[in-house]
């Protein structure tokens, strides 16, 4: 018996395509929110059965010469069997005795040879520790989650996480710091297709960056340095100025003469400035590439920045892409909080640290020293009262970018908001020279150019810690504690253009497009049925393939699914059809002609089958076209219809071949088929 590879392989296809379709139809099928509210009433309920006996337990006391654990707890507890977290713990290494001092856990002789009773002590150590941490378990009114509290500040170890166990592998866990809480949400299915930001709402941004006060900052930098080596070389100087955005004035005084080619100097200027001389000095200017290249650079640092800072918002699917030179697009689909997405978009969080001048006046001030203010806040409205004046020195003694971790905090007394620095091993040597060269003066804290603090400093902080501290709220410093951590933008930004799509809109959209797709399905099936006979029923089954086969490509590659993709999955489909219909119409020619049935399907199929390709590959060449230079919407459109005409390619030609072999072609007489 002859094995049909060619069929085992077409349904070996089928039934993985399908089951790539599930997740996508299970995520998607509409639940009633009584289901889901029972659902997770029954969750906690066996969550806090869980945590219920974990209390009572005390203390993991390790007694290595007895070669066992006591546990101490209160009073009367007997010990739970089967309880999930300890049995992950202690697994099948341990057994259990009960006494009068506690509960008794003693290692078994064939226990495994990676097991030790220390390590498995810290483990029971550390979850208690964690448990007790856990104020309460309850069901978010909002969120539709259920919610471990903890104490403000508090954070269960990840060395020995509860949580894992007692959730198992539904749910998938966030920390919300500004809350101090743990959210847990059913987690979502692999190999599911996204909507974009037009089918389930969200919010949209043009992003400008202002490029050219990188160019100036970076310009402003150089005088500095000039300034600070032409001292060190003990050079009688007038001025080092920026006279415009490109060009630096260095003005010498009268009967001195200098030469800028020292080794520092050379450093500093020899490739990317032009040197001219002049009378009194030198014009230092900028070169053009050089120019194009900081630009370029400040655009690139903006775009991960601010995609580091998205991803730390938990959006699923974000879209952040370069639109021309200083442009960026933000698609954040889904998206619950935009005031919050505002704020953590478009906070610069330059950081710098500055001395408080110890001379001079705010009144008037010398020309390396500035003026910056620090808000004064209601500690309840938050409203800015008035401001108070600091004569800082220009010169930054240490910048953010040498931040390496940030974190909020609350101070023991008043309960405020501050937020920790850590700094990375250079800027923990820049933060001791600072300290040490400058102790009983007052070092300002500046963030986007206003004064949060300006602590003294009694002595050198060698140990690479530093705090901000402020009239914070929770949610403040949890997000200038996000910005800092994620970096900061190199230019100042502004909103082009923003939108915010209602989630309506995207059930519309789905709505109407789907019921386009289903007009359009029944009317072509209709059709071809009628006018092709048993053939049209073929063609109608390998739509259907057709279909299965896009929504599994779109699957799995996690694509995101907008209204103009939609659009072209509703193309595919008389795409799909048209190569039916040359095929058949071929078929029927031959037929005409006087040609056997065999020949006529074989002949058709063959002959047919050219044009398909050309046709196709010609469609396909202008989707990957669209795709290279298109942006959002457009590479949608293009990615579903490539999927979809390779798709249609591969259900009409191999798949409805594959029908006619099974009905007629396999026939011993065969004197006319149903067309």
């Amino acid at each position: 018996m002859k094995i049909p590879w060619k069929g085992l392989a077409i349904l070996a296809v089928l039934i993985i395509a399908i089951g790539m379709d599930i997740p996508t139809l299970l995520t998607f099928m509409p639940v009633e929110e009584s289901v889901k509210q029972q659902k997770l009433e029954t969750d906690l309920q066996k969550m806090q059965e869980t945590m219920a006996p974990l209390k009572k337990i005390q203390l993991a006391l390790v007694e290595l010469q007895k070669n066992r654990i006591r546990l101490l707890v209160e009073k009367g507890t007997t010990y739970p069997d089967n309880h999930p977290i300890l049995k992950d713990i202690l697994k099948d290494n341990f057994t259990v005795e009960s006494g009068n001092d506690g509960i008794l856990l003693r290692m078994k002789s064939s226990a495994d040879e990676d097991v030790f009773i220390s390590d498995v002590a810290n483990q029971l150590n550390g979850m208690l520790s964690n448990v007790r941490k856990i104020k309460n378990i309850r069901i978010h009114d909002l969120q539709h989650a259920i919610v471990f509290e903890v104490e403000p500040g508090k954070r269960l170890s990840h060395l020995a996480e509860p949580l894992k166990t007692l959730l198992g592998d539904d749910y998938e866990i966030s920390y919300r710091e500004a809350q101090s809480l743990y959210l847990t949400r059913e987690k979502q299915l692999e190999n599911v297709i996204s909507l974009g930001l037009d089918l389930q709402g969200g919010m949209y941004q043009d992003i400008g960056v202002k490029v050219d006060e990188v160019v100036i900052s970076v310009l402003d930098r150089l005088v500095e340095e000039l300034e600070d080596n032409l001292i060190n070389d003990n050079i009688n100087y007038d001025s080092v100025t920026r006279v415009s955005n490109s060009q630096i004035e260095l003005l010498l005084e009268t009967d001195e003469s200098f030469e800028l080619t020292g080794e520092e100097y050379k450093r500093l200027l020899e490739r990317n400035y032009d040197i001219s001389s002049q009378d009194g000095g030198y014009l230092i200017t900028l070169k053009e590439d050089e120019v194009g290249r900081i630009k370029k650079r400040a655009i690139n640092q903006a775009l991960e920045t601010i995609r580091n800072r998205i991803d730390q918002l938990g959006v699923k699917e974000p879209s952040i892409q370069l639109r021309g030179e200083d442009s960026i697009i933000i698609q954040l689909p889904g998206l619950k909080d935009q005031d919050q997405a505002r704020r953590v978009i478009g906070t610069v969080a330059v950081l710098n640290f500055q001395l408080v001048a110890s001379k001079g006046s705010i009144e008037n001030p010398g020309k390396d020293q500035v003026i910056m203010y620090e808000e004064i806040r209601d500690p309840t409205t938050k409203e800015v009262l008035s401001t108070r004046p600091y004569l800082l020195e220009k010169k930054i003694q240490l910048q953010g970018n040498r931040v390496r971790d940030s974190r909020v905090g609350f101070l023991p007394t008043t309960g405020a908001a501050y937020v920790s620095l850590s700094l990375d091993d250079r800027g923990k040597e820049e933060f001791a020279e600072v300290t040490r060269n400058n102790v009983g003066r007052l070092l300002a804290i500046v963030l986007d150019g206003k004064v949060q603090s300006a602590p003294r400093l009694n002595e050198e902080i060698a140990g690479g810690e530093a705090q901000i501290s402020g009239s914070f709220t929770p949610e403040e410093a949890t997000e200038l504690a996000l910005v800092l951590r994620s970096g900061a933008l190199p230019a100042p930004i502004v909103i082009n253009e923003e939108r915010t799509v209602g989630p309506s809109l995207g059930i519309d959209s789905i709505n109407k497009s789907m019921y386009a797709l289903a007009l359009g399905f029944v009317a072509v099936m209709i059709f071809m049925v009628v006018y092709y006979n048993v053939a049209g029923l073929f063609a109608v089954l390998a739509l259907v393939f057709n279909l299965i086969l896009i929504a599994a490509a779109l699957a799995y590659f996690q694509a995101t699914l907008t209204l103009p993709g939609m659009a072209g999955i509703v193309l595919t489909i008389g795409m799909a059809v048209d190569a039916n219909v040359l095929i058949f119409e071929r078929i029927r020619e031959e037929i005409t002609r006087g040609s056997p049935i065999r020949t006529a399907i074989n002949t058709g199929f063959q002959k047919a089958t050219i044009t398909i390709l050309d046709s196709n590959i010609t469609t396909i060449l202008a989707a990957i076209v669209l795709f290279q230079f298109g942006t959002g919407p457009i590479r949608g459109f293009a990615i579903t219809l490539s999927i979809g005409i390779a798709a249609s390619m591969f259900t009409s030609i191999i798949v409805g071949r594959l029908f006619f072999e099974l009905v007629y072609l396999r026939r011993a007489r065969l004197e006319k088929i149903s067309i």
